[in-house]
């Protein structure tokens, strides 16, 4: 990884804990995917930041809204080797149980830009695209604060435009932790 990546996530990453201090349903997410199939040899991470109104808290249930930077690249290209995605979306969780540690699932549609319209030999069409996302995990801690989970996620354009290559990610590992 470049050196100046390594350091923009560190300059990006320090203030979060002055932040979260002052609003107390925030929280951070890192996820890297562990088995990839459009386009293959994918590599990358995603990175985001979520908050969690106070309204949207249920006895189960949790919507919070995740905002993300990712950045993707494939190895197996000479061209369009990679592109970062930006994206907003709520997520819906459900926990099985109320104490901790709970297992979660977890669905979310929403909201991508893409930076570039192509990676590897894929047409992924225009630079908007739409976030889907599922995936089940573990929630620990007092307040369940610590979580670590395996998603599948997909970028589409849905079809609104002629090409759609999209970008699939079968597995995903995510880690998070929220500022409770």
């Amino acid at each position: 990884m470049r050196s100046w990546m390594i350091k923009s996530l560190l300059l990006l990453l320090i203030p979060i804990p002055v932040i979260a201090s002052s609003y107390p349903h925030w929280g951070g997410s890192l996820s890297i995917p562990i088995i990839t199939k459009d386009p293959k040899y994918l590599y990358g991470y995603r990175a985001a930041l979520w908050y969690q109104p106070e309204s949207l808290l249920w006895e189960r249930t949790r919507i919070y809204f995740d905002a993300s930077f990712g950045r993707w690249w494939v190895t197996n290209s000479r061209h369009n080797k990679s592109l970062n995605i930006y994206s907003a979306s709520p997520t819906l969780r459900y926990y099985f149980t109320n104490r901790s540690p709970s297992l979660f699932f977890n669905l979310s549609i929403g909201l991508a830009y893409l930076t570039r319209t192509r990676i590897a030999y894929r047409n992924l069409g225009m630079h908007f695209a739409f976030q889907d996302q599922v995936g089940i995990g573990i929630s620990f801690g007092k307040k369940k604060q610590f979580s670590v989970s395996l998603s599948s996620m997909h970028y589409s354009n849905g079809s609104l435009c002629n090409k759609n290559g999209g970008i699939t990610i079968p597995v995903m590992m995510n880690a998070e932790y929220g500022f409770a």
